[in-house]
């Protein structure tokens, strides 16, 4: 049974490890989602595997998973810190347009 265990051909793994890493590559993280809740269900319909070769396809797909989720948890990370400097940037941008306003930028 080496193409197809639980009707999930090595194949598909192949597909979802380059959807996944397409995807994260573009930064597309609502398809990276999506590819994510395809690949659930088809790892619970396909359940263990004694398959040498789907053993191996999906290490595979597993080593490409563990990329993208580091890569989105470094994204995540670093729009916080962005978050954080525009937070902190409010106040000052709110004195400016004030001044603006009132017209007292012209005055200098």
């Amino acid at each position: 049974m080496s193409e197809k265990d639980g009707q999930i051909s090595i194949k598909q793994w192949a597909r979802f490890a380059s959807a996944l890493r397409q995807y994260a590559d573009a930064q597309d993280w609502d398809n990276v989602r999506k590819v994510n809740i395809a690949l659930i269900k088809a790892l619970q319909q396909a359940g263990e595997t004694h398959d040498i070769e789907q053993k191996t396809a999906r290490a595979e797909l597993k080593r490409v998973h563990s990329q993208v989720l580091q890569e989105l948890i470094l994204a995540r990370d670093e729009l916080a810190v962005e978050m954080s400097r525009f937070k902190s940037q409010q106040p000052g941008l709110a004195a400016y347009q004030l001044t603006q306003v009132s017209g007292a930028v012209d005055d200098l």
